[in-house]
């Protein structure tokens, strides 16, 4: 995968003063595979690229080249298809700051309901998988009611957890899911 972002001044200011297109490097080249029922951890320091891999896994980025390939198919013309729905279900992520990753509108019952209502799954069944996946993170049955401020850090992240495994994915793309914890 290579990623590049374009960050150069506006286009009348390149044209005004004669600048050329800037062109930053997030990710160049990278290449790995997975095997399933395995843990993949990349390590690096800051800005080297780590969370534009992870988002180019889940496709809230495009490649600038490169593709990522998810159980022999190309991943990124999933996500431009009218499968992507049904594709996203298999990938979760568990995003890096719980405190912007969670709608402090919505209690968290109604946070870790959304994947589960957005897949179609049972509303008679959500509850139960709602409390089962609390008490998978270590967090009792009360949390349900409650809003994202009314926990610590490390309790936000949890339920963030808890919402990448709502819908039992075979691949979660974690970026730096232990940060808060």
């Amino acid at each position: 995968l290579t990623k590049f972002f374009d960050v150069s001044a506006s286009w009348l200011t390149r044209v005004i003063e004669r600048k050329p297109r800037q062109l930053l490097q997030a990710v160049d080249g990278v290449s790995f595979a997975i095997e399933k029922g395995t843990t993949l951890a990349l390590v690096g320091e800051s800005g080297c690229g780590k969370s534009t891999i992870a988002r180019l896994l889940m496709g809230l980025y495009t490649p600038t080249r490169g593709s990522f390939r998810f159980d022999g198919q190309d991943a990124h013309a999933i996500f431009k298809s009218d499968n992507a729905k049904a594709f996203r279900r298999r990938i979760q992520m568990i995003f890096q700051d719980p405190y912007s990753a969670l709608n402090p509108r919505k209690s968290v019952g109604k946070i870790l309901e959304a994947p589960l209502k957005i897949q179609k799954i049972g509303k008679s069944q959500r509850k139960k998988i709602i409390l089962d996946l609390l008490n998978k993170v270590g967090l009792d049955e009360n949390a349900y009611d409650k809003y994202p401020h009314e926990f610590s850090g490390g309790q936000r992240q949890r339920i963030v957890i808890a919402r990448a495994l709502a819908l039992k994915p075979k691949l979660i793309v974690a970026d730096e899911p232990v940060s808060a914890l």
